[in-house]
């Protein structure tokens, strides 16, 4: 070494001293900050440094995930508001059509109630038809037994039955001319 390197490391371990450093010391505890930086680098901060890692990709996943879920959430209202709207079309189409059925059938019923009414009413003149025929049969023969009977009554003699025949005829016409 050179006397004036030598000088100035003396000077520098004197203005060292003077300020009450002691340069061993200040060199142990140099190696020991060293080593605990060391050792807190090593356990510490790169333990902690992957964990904030971690969790700040976790925390982006998140935002992104909510951003996702977001644009998702907006999507389905879309959705769900256009099958509203087309749930609403096809209800008031389902109406449209119960309504035009309702109707149709309810004239089918109509008719097929007017069709019975007449089939009744027909059914009923015609029954009224044939009683009325059955009554004027029977009425024509029990007019035709009591005109015989009176005939035998005022003649006290039998006709032949050719003439009684013609007789009751007679007087069958002229009581439904009568009539």
């Amino acid at each position: 070494m050179d006397p004036a390197e030598a000088q100035h490391v003396v000077e520098g371990v004197g203005v060292a001293a003077t300020l009450g450093l002691n340069w061993k010391l200040f060199l142990a505890q140099l190696v020991n900050f060293g080593l605990v930086l060391l050792v807190v680098w090593r356990f510490v901060y790169r333990p902690l440094m992957k964990v904030m890692d971690e969790r700040s990709g976790k925390i982006e996943r998140g935002l992104k995930d909510a951003e996702e879920s977001k644009a998702l959430r907006e999507l389905a209202d879309i959705e769900k508001q256009k099958l509203i709207v087309e749930a609403r079309r096809q209800a008031k189409e389902i109406m449209e059509t119960t309504e035009a059925d309702a109707k149709s059938r309810q004239e089918e019923v109509a008719v097929k109630t007017r069709t019975e009414v007449e089939r009744i009413v027909t059914d009923g003149k015609r029954r009224l038809r044939d009683e009325q025929e059955a009554m004027l049969k029977e009425a024509k023969a029990e007019i035709s037994g009591l005109v015989i009977a009176a005939t035998e009554k005022i003649l006290r003699e039998k006709i032949d039955p050719k003439r009684d025949l013609k007789l009751i005829e007679t007087a069958i016409r002229s009581a439904e001319d009568r009539a």
